[in-house]
């Protein structure tokens, strides 16, 4: 079986952390209930995270002479920009579970890397601490919009 491309693995890493939800949502105004500001900000600060994880895969990419590719944003984000902060958190959190698998396998398939695979794994483990914080605070669960968070 043959390794995948580390430059390929370092581009889906790149789409994965540019192309995030969180970074989508940093440029529109989504409605916040009053009471609710934090969660707008660690939206913020997620999509704060994506972005320098973006410019260090980005410099990775072209230290290697490859081009780095952005792709783009997936068509349903155009749909969401005028809905609820509380239902756009929960949108947050499963797209940061599918990133987090995504992430792992990129991961993978960097291993023996050294040269870039500590920075998948340090994208990986930045991906999972905001899922845990998300969860942690129940964002998603019926009851998370009465939590007061």
């Amino acid at each position: 079986m043959t390794r995948p491309n580390p430059i390929d693995s370092l581009n889906r890493l790149l789409q994965l952390v540019y192309r995030s939800l969180p970074v989508y949502l940093d440029g529109v105004q989504p409605w916040v209930a009053p009471g609710k500001e934090a969660a707008l900000e660690l939206l913020r600060r997620m999509a704060a995270d994506h972005r320098r994880y973006a410019e260090r895969l980005v410099a990775a990419i072209r230290q290697s002479g490859a081009r780095p590719e952005f792709g783009s944003f997936p068509a349903f984000f155009t749909g969401v920009h005028d809905l609820s902060l509380d239902y756009l958190l929960r949108r947050v959190r499963e797209s940061q579970r599918g990133a987090v698998h995504e992430i792992d396998r990129c991961t993978a398939d960097l291993a023996g890397q050294s040269r870039w695979q500590w920075l998948a794994d340090e994208i990986l483990g930045n991906t999972q601490g905001y899922l845990e914080m998300l969860e942690e605070l129940g964002i998603g669960n019926p009851c998370w919009a009465d939590a007061g968070f």
